[in-house]
């Protein structure tokens, strides 16, 4: 089946009118591969950092409370998803009057990867980074990473076309497990079990970092910002942008504010895509908040260290 799909506007994906095959079976260019590798390199950053061992040593040893340690995590990512809650939605219904997505997504990735570098100085008593200092920073880069998610997500008809978008999605969703299970293995190779005598394993952990400073845990942020910035290069290479609109940015954020006040006021005659859009809001509110918890809670209730948690 060929349709013309809308080439301006809210619904708009292209710049000029294309007719494009649904459900079809293109073939995946070299743009739309650089932007799945974006997408695997960027998740890294939640495995390591917000769920599995980074913010359970924050809780667990820079706190030194795990009750509290759960109390400050909670509280600070409260505030994250306030802020993305009241700007993010006025991002996605501007892009398509800001034209260009990669000078953008270049600025947010410049910034969020010094961000997550910085968390290697957060010391066991805080006489690198204060837990306040740690909690700012990854406020920002939780900010940022979802601006990123917005960005990147709106090059992908772009990058892949519709007829070869479904593979693009799905080689993106498997490079971020692929690319957060050889993080989360390699840390456990050269981090975590050192020592144990296993055939294979160093005899202490790589670049002489020291468990009794949990430098282990540390080198995650360094680590995550590494795997991000090589990984984001391709799309800035072979991923295609769109078209300058030479519409003021903030013209841009104004007519879509308008046309996200005329979407949400017209929702009453799209009752579908209402009832969808609710419910997903409800389950990723939910999936958040276990990805947030798991690790904390592990580690803290159940007293998990370095090695367990790679494991879970």
């Amino acid at each position: 089946m060929t349709t013309v799909v809308e080439a301006s506007g809210p619904g708009s994906i292209a710049d000029i009118p294309i007719e494009a095959e649904l459900m079809g079976d293109g073939k995946l260019s070299r743009g739309a591969a650089a932007w799945a590798v974006f997408e695997g390199a960027r998740i890294p950053y939640v495995i390591l950092i917000t769920i599995y061992i980074f913010m359970p040593y924050v809780a667990a040893v820079m706190v030194g409370d795990p009750v509290r340690g759960q109390e400050i995590i909670s509280r600070w990512s409260q505030y994250s998803g306030w802020f993305i809650m009241a700007t993010a939605p006025f991002l996605g219904a501007s892009i398509d009057k800001l034209g260009r997505r990669k000078t953008w997504l270049a600025l947010i990735t410049v910034l969020m990867i010094p961000m997550m570098w910085a968390l290697w100085w957060a010391k066991p008593d805080g006489s690198g980074m204060s837990v306040l200092t740690v909690m700012i920073l990854t406020t920002l880069v939780g900010v940022l990473y979802t601006y990123s998610e917005v960005l990147h997500n709106s090059l992908l008809v772009r990058a892949a076309g519709i007829s070869a978008a479904h593979k693009a999605s799905g080689l993106a969703l498997a490079l971020g497990n692929a690319f957060a299970l050889l993080t989360l293995g390699f840390t456990a190779w050269a981090f975590a079990l050192p020592g144990s005598g296993l055939p294979f394993v160093p005899e202490k952990p790589l670049f002489g970092l020291d468990p009794l400073l949990h430098e282990p845990e540390r080198i995650v942020g360094p680590m995550a910002a590494i795997t991000f910035m090589i990984g984001a290069i391709p799309l800035f290479l072979f991923t295609p942008d769109a078209k300058p609109t030479g519409v003021p940015v903030l013209r841009a954020l104004g007519q879509g504010a308008v046309d996200l006040w005329r979407m949400v006021s017209g929702m009453k005659h799209y009752k579908d895509a209402a009832i969808f859009l609710i419910s997903r809001m409800f389950y990723v509110d939910g999936m958040t908040a276990i990805l947030i918890y798991g690790g904390i809670y592990a580690s803290g209730v159940m007293g998990w260290g370095a090695l367990e948690m790679l494991m879970y």
